[in-house]
């Protein structure tokens, strides 16, 4: 479930979240859940905590965080296990990780790691994780021994024009990583012609999201989409395109799960391609010349050209 739809949602809609949370976890069957507190500056895990009580003991709830030191990390981490009104978290991960720094100061003295693996020798967590957008930081995460899973772009015009994936893919299964495919719905990178700009706050505004983030989203410029603006890319809109970029993604070896886009009505349709499977249905190689010319003219929204090849929107 994409709870960052829910910090679109207007200000005083606590009942259109649990509405949207009862519909994904009792009519569509959805059993993983995923927040963070930088969707909307702590607005979608406020509104999850309470929409998502009532089937909290039969759901996998994932949260992350973008703080990678040990104190800010755990101040972060209380916050969220408060506004979700539960005492564990199924998975707890380092948010969008994409530079070396990244991954130095998270397993340095003082760093988030000792954070996670305090919290996972309590039971407040129960696995650890990282989400990334840089493939050889992917791997180097996976290579420390220390994760059980990967957050990861196994998108189709990613994969074949960006160049990205498969390393990540054959490093978590020689690691024995699961493996969470991201953007695995998208088209491709929005740009100012097809998207809208998001202004960035003053310094000392946000409430939820690092300092340091709030710099690289004026460096890299966040757009995001103006038919689905809870998604910082450009989704497939299509049912029947969609649930092929979907398949495809979850039939890559090693992938164990798929976050869908992060807007509410586009969900029901992935749902129903998997509601009631025992296993994930085959993808038909006879589409993959289909979506090749589909898509061929896509910008890939992750590629390895260079470092902007690992933020989404420039």
């Amino acid at each position: 479930f994409p709870s960052v739809a829910l910090a679109r949602l207007p200000q005083s809609e606590q009942a259109a979240a649990n509405e949207a949370v009862r519909h994904a976890a009792v009519d569509l069957g959805i059993a993983y859940f995923d927040v963070a507190p930088e969707y909307g500056d702590g607005v979608a895990q406020a509104r999850l905590g309470p929409a998502l009580k009532p089937y909290r003991e039969g759901v996998f709830l994932a949260a992350k965080t973008m703080y990678r030191d040990a104190v800010g990390s755990a101040t972060d981490m209380e916050n969220t296990l408060s506004a979700l009104q539960t005492d564990h978290l199924d998975l707890y991960q380092f948010h969008s990780i994409s530079t070396e720094r990244d991954v130095d100061e998270i397993l340095g003295k003082g760093g988030a790691m000792e954070t996670f693996q305090r919290a996972k020798k309590e039971g407040r967590i129960k696995a650890i994780g990282f989400s990334a957008h840089s493939e050889p930081m992917a791997v180097r995460m996976i290579e420390t021994g220390l994760v059980d899973t990967c957050m990861f772009p196994i998108n189709f015009a990613a994969w074949t024009s960006g160049g990205i994936g498969e390393a990540v893919l054959d490093a978590a299964i020689k690691n024995g990583v699961g493996v969470i495919a991201l953007k695995a719905g998208a088209r491709g990178r929005l740009t100012y012609k097809n998207g809208n700009a998001v202004k960035v706050p003053d310094a000392g505004t946000f409430r939820h999201i690092p300092e340091w983030k709030r710099k690289e989203m004026i460096h890299y410029p966040v757009v995001t989409s103006k038919d689905h603006p809870t998604c910082w890319y450009e989704p497939e809109d299509d049912p029947e395109e969609l649930n092929k970029l979907i398949l495809w993604s979850l039939n890559r070896p090693g992938v164990t799960a798929v976050l869908p886009p992060g807007d509410l009505d586009l969900l029901d349709g992935i749902a129903s391609l998997l509601r009631g499977k025992s296993e994930v249905p085959p993808f038909d190689e006879a589409d993959m010349q289909h979506m090749l010319d589909r898509y061929k003219d896509i910008v890939p929204i992750f590629h390895n050209r260079d470092e902007s090849g690992t933020k989404v929107s420039t």
